[in-house]
């Protein structure tokens, strides 16, 4: 994937903007629908993923569909961040199949996770992951009460 950075025009926002609300749109229907030649639009649509602007497809599942019982974010810390610990980290995120999302960010905390699995034993299970990394990392666990959108 190229990262250099692509000048987007309107036809580029409209192609992200219809496939960010259906990525199931066939290319001949997406064409239709921006005034494109099917050719001219799948190019478009493979140049978008080549420059990173486009990074998967994928269906968004109910959290009943996961069998979740408890969703929420935690905010992680650490009190001593280092590249080891990263890459521990990370490898431990990406071995907990409800960690469903996890981001890097900037603020009080040096990560975010989004938890969705079966009830606190898993998150339980999670956090003593966390635990034996040896770091004295803080988790803070925000339980979802309400899906407002």
């Amino acid at each position: 994937m190229t990262r250099a950075r692509l000048r987007l025009d309107k036809t580029d926002h409209e192609i992200l903007s219809l496939l960010g609300r259906d990525a199931r749109l066939k290319n001949k229907e997406l064409a239709q629908r921006i005034g494109l030649a099917p050719s001219t639009c799948l190019a478009r649509v493979r140049r978008l993923e080549q420059h990173g602007y486009i990074v998967g497809y994928r269906a968004i599942v109910a959290r009943a569909g996961r069998g979740a019982r408890l969703e929420g974010w935690a905010d992680i810390r650490f009190p001593n961040l280092t590249p080891e610990l990263t890459h521990k980290f990370v490898r431990l995120v990406e071995s907990a199949p409800e960690i469903i999302e996890a981001h890097r960010i900037a603020g009080r905390s040096d990560y975010v996770v989004r938890f969705c699995g079966g009830d606190l034993a898993a998150w339980n299970a999670f956090r003593e992951g966390l635990e034996a990394l040896g770091c004295n990392a803080e988790a803070r666990f925000s339980v979802l009460v309400e899906a407002v959108k």
